[in-house]
């Protein structure tokens, strides 16, 4: 989801779904808040509006090289969803 909606209205929306979880499992909401964040900001590398910085970034690509081929919606994906797929595991494996 993060990979298409920016990261703050995703976490935002998540917290009182973690909060109920954590009830029914009986952990602390806190143990989860912070993965939460990590696999938002994760998910936000996989596309050019999954994060405001890589928005920031193309268009500074596209001033300083006016001729250079823009990035395209999922020119990044290629780098992103490894990276993301190798977070998820380092956060499902690390995390308390």
């Amino acid at each position: 989801v993060s990979a298409f909606l920016n990261n703050t209205p995703v976490v935002a929306i998540m917290i009182p779904i973690l909060q109920k979880w954590s009830k029914k499992c009986g952990i602390s909401p806190s143990q989860l808040f912070i993965p939460l964040s990590f696999a938002s900001i994760l998910g936000g590398t996989c596309t050019l509006i999954g994060t405001s910085t890589n928005l920031v970034v193309e268009g500074m690509m596209r001033e300083r090289y006016p001729d250079a081929e823009p990035i395209g919606m999922f020119d990044l994906s290629m780098y992103g969803v490894p990276v993301a797929l190798s977070g998820f595991a380092y956060i499902l494996i690390f995390s308390p």
